[in-house]
C-alpha cells in the first residue's frame, strides 16, 4: 500500500465521485479506478460499493479514509520536518482544550511564527482524551489539557494561573444571581458534564456523593453547543469561568462554593525526539515561562 495510492483514495472521497477525483489529480478516470481495484485486491475487501450509478465508500473503505488521513498528516509532516531549509520551516501542530490560560502557549507559538514565517501554525481544539489519542498518534507536536488528566506517560510543564469551576445557566434562573453553588444545590440540579469520565470523578470527589444517572441529562466534549442546550433549559452545564460568549446576557457563570479549580499543563511525548521546529518552541516557551 504506497502513499500515492492513500491520496487517490482520499481524493475521491473528497471528490465525490472517480471522474471528479481524475481530474484533480490529473490522471485519467479508467487508471484511477484500477488502482483502486487493485488495493481492494490488496486488502482483501471492497473499499466502493458499485451497485449505483456512481460510487460510495463501504464500511471498510471509510475506515480506510479516516486512517489515510492519519498517516498522510504524519508522513507530510516527517517529511517537512526532515527536510528543513534556513530560515526554520515545517509543521508545528498544537492541541488545545478551551481556556484563557492557553494564552503563554498561543504567545510562544505567535513568537515563533513571527521569527520563521515559513513555520506552519495548526492548531486543534478538544478535550484531554481527544490530546492525548492524538498525541499518541503523532498527530500533535504538543497537547494543552485541562485537569484532571493522566500526564504520567508525557513530558510536561505547568501553565501558570488556575481554572475556576461552576455552572453555566440561563440568567433568568433562581440560582443566577447567587454568589455561588453549593453542594447540596449541585446535587438537586439536571446537569450536562463533559463526556470525560475524569472529569465526573473530580465533581463527585468534590461533591462527596456519586451523582446519579438520572442527574446527567447529557454529556458533551466542547461547551458551545452544551451552551444552546442550557438556553433552552434543559439543564445546567458544568463548565470553566470565561467559557461562554461575554456578549450573549441570556447566560450567566456561577462558581462552585467551596471554590474548585484546576490547572492547565502543556505536554509533549516523553520519549520522541521533537522535530526542529518543536524544539524551537518548546525554546521559546521555556524562555517566556521558565
Amino acid at each position: 500500500m504506497e502513499l500515492r495510492t492513500l491520496r487517490y483514495l482520499v481524493a475521491i472521497a473528497d471528490a465525490g465521485t472517480m471522474t471528479a477525483a481524475a481530474q484533480q489529480l490529473h490522471v485519467s478516470q479508467p487508471a484511477l479506478s484500477r488502482q483502486m481495484m487493485d488495493l481492494e485486491d490488496e486488502l482483501h475487501t471492497p473499499l466502493f460499493d458499485r451497485s449505483g450509478r456512481g460510487v460510495s465508500l463501504t464500511s471498510a473503505g471509510t475506515y480506510l479514509v479516516n486512517r489515510a488521513r492519519q498517516i498522510l498528516t504524519m508522513a507530510d509532516s516527517t517529511v517537512a520536518a526532515l527536510d528543513q531549509q534556513t530560515p526554520l520551516s515545517g509543521p508545528l501542530t498544537i492541541g488545545l482544550g478551551e481556556s484563557p490560560l492557553n494564552q503563554p502557549v498561543l504567545s510562544a507559538a505567535a513568537h515563533l511564527v513571527q521569527q520563521y514565517p515559513a513555520v506552519q501554525l495548526r492548531l486543534y481544539s478538544g478535550n484531554a482524551d481527544d490530546i492525548f489519542e492524538r498525541l499518541d498518534h503523532g498527530l500533535l507536536d504538543f497537547g494543552v489539557v485541562i485537569d484532571p488528566a493522566d500526564k504520567n506517560k508525557y513530558a510536561w510543564a505547568p501553565l501558570p494561573g488556575r481554572n475556576v469551576w461552576g455552572l453555566a445557566m440561563p440568567a433568568s434562573a433562581p440560582l443566577a444571581k447567587e454568589s455561588g453553588i453549593t453542594r447540596q444545590e449541585m446535587l438537586q440540579l439536571p446537569l450536562m458534564i463533559s463526556e470525560r469520565a475524569a472529569v465526573q470523578q473530580m465533581l463527585e470527589n468534590w461533591l462527596g456523593a456519586p451523582l446519579s444517572a438520572d442527574q446527567i441529562v447529557t454529556r458533551y466534549n466542547l461547551i458551545y453547543n452544551a451552551a444552546l442546550l442550557t438556553k433552552a433549559g434543559v439543564g445546567y452545564a458544568v463548565t470553566l469561568r470565561h467559557l461562554l460568549d461575554p456578549t450573549d446576557r441570556t447566560l450567566v457563570f456561577v462558581p462552585f462554593t467551596p471554590t474548585l479549580t484546576t490547572a492547565m499543563t502543556l505536554i509533549w511525548p516523553k520519549n520522541t525526539p521533537l522535530s526542529p521546529t518543536a524544539r524551537a518552541f518548546q525554546q521559546i516557551f521555556s524562555t517566556q515561562n521558565p
